[in-house]
């Protein structure tokens, strides 16, 4: 089944200028987890479809897309990203207004308790967490989080505490996480770059 999107690139664009426009300030890892939680969102309302064509791993540090995450990091962004369809927008809007607002520690609470998440782990180090999961993981998609507070449960029902357990391993802000594919550390970068909607269209075939 193909991506509701051409490119994550499209919802990282989407994300940062609601970003702007709220002058909320989001940091690489926040905007992976925005991410991943809408994929998840939006393969719970359409019958296990993508979002956007990426691979979620499941890292100590929460989901990763390991060349996206690097490439945000060193500031690799698109000039003419696509808009999205109304149906990518509906969950994007849920996505930022359910989650956006919370704290690093917040989101790192909601998914250390995903299900999806946790099934990948126990597949062992860096594995893929599966699309099918990710829905299962959010029983009624965007229509579960409208009239709730998502830091009052977990995706599984159960009632969120500051002090629940899944915080025990949440990294610190001072803390620098780079993965490569298998999970290897990253020590060098080539410069920034701006990545053109044409060069992707030249690559395709």
């Amino acid at each position: 089944m193909r991506p509701a999107i051409r490119s994550t690139f499209d919802i990282i664009s989407w994300l940062e200028a609601r970003s702007a426009q709220a002058e909320v300030n989001l940091s690489a890892a926040s905007l992976m987890k925005l991410l991943y939680l809408g994929q998840a969102l939006y393969a719970s309302d359409n019958k296990v479809a993508k979002l956007m064509p990426a691979t979620f791993l499941a890292t100590d540090v929460g989901p990763i897309v390991p060349d996206v995450f690097l490439a945000m990091e060193y500031g690799v962004t698109i000039t003419d990203p696509v808009e999205p369809a109304p149906a990518v927008e509906e969950v994007l809007i849920a996505v930022w207004d359910s989650y956006a607002s919370l704290s690093g520690t917040e989101l790192d609470a909601i998914l250390g308790a995903d299900m999806a998440v946790k099934a990948a782990k126990e597949r062992g180090r860096n594995s893929e967490i599966l699309v099918e999961d990710m829905a299962s993981a959010y029983p009624g998609g965007i229509e579960a989080l409208h009239g709730q507070s998502l830091v009052s449960k977990f995706p599984d029902g159960s009632p969120y505490k500051m002090e629940h357990s899944n915080l025990d391993a949440v990294p610190s802000s001072s803390q620098e996480i780079r993965f490569t594919a298998d999970g290897r550390s990253v020590t060098k970068w080539v410069p920034k770059k701006k990545v053109r909607s044409k060069d992707l269209k030249g690559s395709k075939g």
